[in-house]
């Protein structure tokens, strides 16, 4: 199973630039938890203008919605062994 660590393709949302700090607007700070080191790297959504705006690890948890758990196909009804 492949991670995707940017989230794109699960998660589009879009934040207000005046209520983020300059590091935050910057990507150099979580946009959760204001946390600037290690440097946030998971991208969880976007300013108006496209930019990215990025939270670490811990926060993007929060943010991302759950994975949905594997599709399996229902079982066939075991056959007994033939004598």
């Amino acid at each position: 199973m492949s991670r995707d660590p940017t989230a794109t393709a699960r998660l589009n949302l879009t934040f207000d630039p005046e209520d983020l700090t300059g590091p935050q607007r910057d990507g150099d700070a979580c946009v959760v938890c204001h946390k600037k080191w290690p440097r946030p790297r998971v991208r969880v959504g976007r300013l108006p203008g496209g930019a990215p705006v990025m939270a670490c690890e811990d926060c993007a948890k929060a943010l991302l919605p759950a994975t949905p758990a594997p599709r399996h196909s229902p079982s066939s009804p075991k056959r007994a062994a033939l004598p």
